[in-house]
């Protein structure tokens, strides 16, 4: 009976441990590997799709297609000359713009 008061105890301590572990060190790094990701990824998209789009003179959905990543997870629009990419839960937002004489640029 004392050995099993032990090895919960010292089972209880331990997972209590964990989850600090986790609360104070390990769940910041990871939520913010996570939006840089989403940033990166909403600026590669909006930048590519613009080119695509504006340059190239293909139609949103062909330009969509040429992932070979899954992208769905992106909100990807066209305003005027403009293609705005959001990845989910406000992680990141990005804009990248058409104009003659510079191509497609990212906006800040």
């Amino acid at each position: 009976m004392k050995t099993v008061k032990v090895l919960l105890i010292s089972t209880a301590v331990l997972g209590l441990i964990a989850v600090g572990i986790w609360q104070f060190f390990l769940k910041e790094q990871i939520t913010n590997a996570n939006i840089a990701r989403a940033k990166i990824a909403s600026a590669y998209t909006a930048k590519q799709v613009c080119s695509c789009r504006f340059i190239a003179g293909r139609e949103l959905k062909s330009c969509l297609g040429d992932y070979t990543d899954d992208i769905s997870a992106l909100s990807i629009t066209q305003e005027d000359k403009m293609i705005i990419s959001e990845a989910p839960f406000g992680m990141g937002t990005s804009r990248a713009r058409y104009t003659a004489k510079l191509g497609c640029a990212l906006l800040k």
